[in-house]
């Protein structure tokens, strides 16, 4: 009995999860990284976007340890400790969504007496420095901020 090359080949691949593009890092089930571009929420967006991304969304105290570690060692590289994240409500005052799918996010580690909406645009939702601690802020929209970005890992087909 003769099979095609290609079947028997089908039959050996094995798919590998786990895989992050070169640049991201792999932390729980997703890959992540901070660009070292700054830029305005709108723009940090896309340019997680022009990396196969999105902005990170966090929906988890367990998914946020695992960012906090990741910005605590990458921190000194970008200079600064403010980083967009995904989540804005400036559709709706007080209620956070996530980019892209609108979903209206539940978890939340804010700063004290945040979120304050104190000025004009704060509806976006960043991570900064508050003594040793990484906190949550809604900010200014178009102020300039290193993204966040996640996306899923790949899976790889190996032949073997």
């Amino acid at each position: 009995m003769w099979i095609s090359l290609s079947a028997a080949l089908s039959a050996l691949a094995v798919v590998v999860h786990g895989y992050c593009p070169a640049g991201f890092e792999a932390l729980g089930d997703h890959c992540y990284t901070i660009l070292k571009v700054m830029g305005s929420y709108a723009e940090g967006k896309t340019y997680c976007n022009m990396a196969g991304a999105s902005l990170a969304v966090i929906r988890s105290r367990e998914e946020e340890n695992l960012i906090d570690s990741y910005i605590r060692r990458h921190m000194s590289q970008i200079q600064s400790s403010q980083i967009w994240i995904g989540g804005s409500d400036i559709l709706q005052e007080g209620t956070f969504l996530a980019p892209g799918s609108q979903e209206v996010l539940t978890y939340f580690n804010w700063a004290p007496n945040e979120p304050d909406n104190a000025g004009p645009g704060q509806h976006c939702l960043n991570i900064f420095r508050d003594d040793s601690q990484l906190r949550w802020d809604d900010d200014n929209c178009e102020f300039d901020r290193f993204p966040m970005c996640q996306r899923e890992q790949v899976d790889q087909s190996v032949v073997g």
